[in-house]
This record gives C-alpha cells, sequence and structure tokens, in this order.
C-alpha cells in the first residue's frame, strides 16, 4: 500500500512540475498581451497641447506657445520645464506636431528651447510655423519637417519611427480674415495600433471636411481632438459623426473660465472636454498608467 501511495504522489509531482512551467509561461504572456494596451492615454497641457502615448511612443500637439490672449490655459511653467528637460512622463517624446502658427498654440523661443534640448524630437508643422521658428534661431534641417498644403490639396503623409503622419490643411475658424492661416489638421497612427486627429482651429463647415471623405475612411480614427465649438455647430456634429467617425472625440481650446468646472461644461456642450492642464483621459481600449 505504502509503495503505491508513493507511487502516486511521485506522478502527480511529476505531472506538477511539468504543466507549472507551461502556466508561468501563459501567465506572463498574457500580463505582456494586456502591457501593450497600457498607457494609451492622453495628457492634457493647456489649450490645445496634449501629449499623446500608446505606451511605447509618445508624441505631442501645439505644446509650446506663449500667449494666452487673456482667455486661454497656458501650460504650467512646472509642466512646461519638464517638458523641455525631458521628465517623466514627459520623457521620451519623439516628435512635436504644430497646428498652426498663433500666439495661443505656437510660440518661437519655448519652441526653440525644447528642439534644442531634445536633438531627437522632430518637429512637424507648416511652412509659416517653421519660417517663425528660424527666424528666432537654430535648428537642425533633420529635426524639421514641414508641409505645404493649399485648402483643397490631397492629404500627405509621413511615415517615419513608429509614426503614420498624414495631414490636410482645413481653414482656420473665423472667416476671411483668417484664410491665409496653414491650419493643419494631423492625422497621427502611433505603432499602428492608436491614430488620433489634432484639428488645431479647423472651421466646423462641411464644405472643407467634404472633399476629403476618401482621406477620413481610409483609417479608423480612435480619438478626435476638435476644438470644442463643433459641439454647437450642426455643420460640425456632422463632421465628427458622420466625417470623421471617431470612436472618442475629446474638445479642445476651451476658455480658461472652465477651468475647476469641468462638468458643468461638459454637460452644456454635450461632449468631452478637457478644462483643466493635468487631466488625462484613456484612449481607445487601452487605459492609463
Amino acid at each position: 500500500m505504502n509503495l503505491m501511495i508513493r507511487a502516486y504522489l511521485k506522478r502527480t509531482l511529476c505531472l506538477i512540475c511539468a504543466v507549472l512551467p507551461l502556466s508561468i509561461a501563459s501567465s506572463v504572456w498574457a500580463h505582456g498581451d494586456a502591457a501593450n494596451h497600457a498607457d494609451q492615454c492622453a495628457h492634457y497641457l493647456g489649450n490645445e497641447g496634449i501629449m499623446v502615448s500608446d505606451g511605447k511612443v509618445k508624441i505631442l500637439f501645439d505644446a509650446f506657445y506663449a500667449d494666452s490672449y487673456g482667455q486661454y490655459a497656458l501650460v504650467p511653467e512646472v509642466t512646461r520645464r519638464a517638458l523641455i528637460r525631458g521628465e517623466a512622463p514627459y520623457d521620451g517624446v519623439t516628435a512635436l506636431f504644430v497646428s498652426h502658427v498663433h500666439g495661443d498654440h505656437f510660440s518661437p523661443a519655448p519652441t526653440l528651447a525644447f528642439l534644442q534640448a531634445q536633438p531627437e524630437v522632430v518637429l512637424y508643422a507648416s511652412g509659416q510655423v517653421i519660417d517663425a521658428l528660424k527666424a528666432a534661431g537654430s535648428v537642425p534641417e533633420q529635426q524639421l519637417r514641414a508641409f505645404d498644403l493649399a485648402v483643397g490639396d490631397e492629404a500627405q503623409s509621413i511615415e517615419v519611427g513608429g509614426l503614420a503622419v498624414e495631414v490636410v490643411r482645413i481653414p482656420h475658424a473665423g472667416g476671411e480674415g483668417r484664410k491665409n492661416i496653414e491650419n493643419l489638421a494631423f492625422r497621427v497612427t502611433l505603432n499602428e495600433e492608436l491614430t488620433v486627429l489634432h484639428m488645431g482651429d479647423a472651421d466646423p463647415n462641411d464644405t472643407y471636411f467634404a472633399p476629403h471623405q476618401k482621406h477620413w475612411d481610409a483609417r479608423e480614427l480612435d480619438t478626435a481632438f476638435p476644438p470644442y465649438w463643433f459641439y454647437g455647430s450642426g455643420d460640425g456634429q456632422k463632421i465628427l459623426k458622420q466625417r470623421l467617425k471617431p470612436g472618442q472625440t475629446i474638445g479642445i481650446h476651451v476658455p480658461i473660465a472652465a477651468k475647476g468646472n469641468g462638468d458643468a461644461w461638459r454637460a452644456e456642450h454635450g461632449g468631452d472636454l478637457f478644462t483643466d492642464p493635468g487631466e488625462i483621459r484613456a484612449l481607445s481600449s487601452g487605459h492609463c498608467e
């Protein structure tokens, strides 16, 4: 009887030893797969300034500007310094996108300081932005990528460093007086997994979006960052729901009056908004850690 028990125990132990490595491997694989979807999030910097991360790549939109025009949130100074120094969570940024040349989206001095401190970062912007930057100081050409687009031109695209960058020119809101402003709408895909659209100060007029329907349909959009006035416009709502069709929408360029009162503003405008610098949102099916 004792021999039978010992034999049974030996067979059981061997079975456990054989299965355990597979169980551990399965656990590690599951954890690793989940990690691929961690930290897919947007950090709100101020006005239209955003950092987007997919857990591996980090990019910035409209992050360096100096003018509030008395009504828009500036990037807090402590955040601006951390961005320039590359301190966590703003370390490892590889690209900076600037929608247009206005002082509540772009200022040459802080942009220059950032690019000089972070030589691996590439700036993607219009010729207007890059000309203004060059007038303020020296930046290596390998850090600059200009897009020359007229209203109505087909989208331009480039793939580099885990990013697929697609850009169209959409007129700046505000009518004829701002037609000369080269406002660019950047659609960026990070590692073929997360696609976001930053629209700058786009005019919510469907006339400007309809000709690009093939472009909008060519890639599934996870998150759109429209200026908040799209929520209050019939055409703006049509553009978001019928043309862009993002899985998620977060409004930006919200007046500083909304700071500390975000829930009321979101309820009033019927959609999500970034209102307080430092806010974070999970994107797509991911989560922020």
